[in-house]
């Protein structure tokens, strides 16, 4: 009996596992469309794009969680953690520079920004391939999810 709930919650954990990596790309879409559509100033709502973050660091924490249960390594979650700290600290910089009109903080700032969009791509694409390291480590358990919905 205790073996059969030990196999079940092995294949949740797979199964969350799985669907965390794959869709955190999903996440980094809407917080990258939700930044252009404050571009163009057809959303003006800063705290739209705060939330979205903020709700991306729990995702990422909820994927580590579940790669970490199942001994693979999370350089996607990892990279959002990064991400995380590098746009705080450039969103502190563009505040200084806009603030003491200085160029070179802006600067600095943007290049941040600019980072921060390289390592999103870079998280999305190592969660993608965590995705499918999980999908041929385990091809059963997900097909039989696909199967069961």
């Amino acid at each position: 009996m205790k073996n059969d709930i030990d196999e079940n919650k092995e294949k949740e954990v797979i199964q969350k596992a799985y669907h965390y990596n794959k869709f955190l790309v999903i996440w980094f879409i809407a917080v990258f469309i939700i930044l252009v559509l404050r571009i163009t100033k057809i959303i003006t709502d800063s705290y739209l794009a705060w939330g979205f973050g903020l709700l991306i660091v729990i995702y990422a924490i909820s994927l580590h969680v579940q790669n970490h249960k199942l001994k693979i390594k999370s350089i996607a979650s990892i990279l959002v953690y990064i991400f995380n700290i590098l746009s705080g600290l450039s969103a502190f910089l563009i505040i200084l520079a806009n603030q003491a009109h200085n160029l070179l903080e802006l600067e600095i700032g943007a290049l941040l920004a600019l980072l921060n969009f390289i390592l999103q791509v870079l998280a999305a694409i190592f969660a993608l391939l965590s995705a499918r390291k999980l999908r041929k480590l385990y091809p059963d358990i997900i097909d039989n999810r696909r199967k069961k919905i």
